[in-house]
């Protein structure tokens, strides 16, 4: 009798987890919908609420599997609202906590992309460019890794232009 009362708080124990895990998905997703149904206006406060719930998730289940994927989200959320450091830190804790997600070479593309067009560091970008094409020299990626390195180190769009035409010669 003792084995069977004690099954059945492990079996509720184990279904209200899997319950709780569901709303976090649910009010993540609800979340989705009404930040990002409106980019062109997206608020820090809607944006901060959608990555407050990624990151929480992330930290209450770390092994599940859609974690790489809310941190992506995440990073993703930061840089389109302009703030590259936190982007750039999320993007890094993808790329440490799920070193084998498919994400993560994407991870390692966009986080040159966030330096160029958010931070506007190009040194960063760069760097960040190198090291993705040095990871990932056979990625669908790696020619735009290439182009937006080159149009990082152009002093401005005449160089662009006589570099393309030199190259077409």
């Amino acid at each position: 009798m003792k084995k069977l009362v004690l099954l059945f708080f492990i079996g509720a124990f184990i279904s209200c987890s899997a319950d709780k895990k569901e709303k976090d998905r649910e009010i993540i997703s609800q979340l989705e919908k009404t930040t990002i149904s409106d980019v062109k206006a997206i608020s820090y406060e809607k944006a901060d609420s959608l990555v407050n719930a990624y990151l929480d998730y992330v930290k209450a289940y770390p092994e599940d599997s859609l974690c790489a994927t809310y941190l992506y989200r995440a990073a993703d959320v930061y840089a389109n609202t302009k703030r590259c450091v936190e982007s750039i830190k999320i993007y890094d804790r993808l790329i440490k906590q799920y070193p084998d997600n498919p994400l993560v070479e994407q991870s390692y593309f966009l986080k040159g992309v966030v330096f160029s067009q958010t931070c506007l560091n190009k040194e960063m970008a760069k760097e960040a460019f190198e090291e993705f094409m040095k990871k990932y020299p056979s990625s669908p990626l790696y020619s735009q890794a290439q182009m937006l390195l080159i149009m990082d180190t152009m002093k401005d769009e005449m160089d662009l232009i006589r570099q393309f035409e030199q190259k077409n010669q």
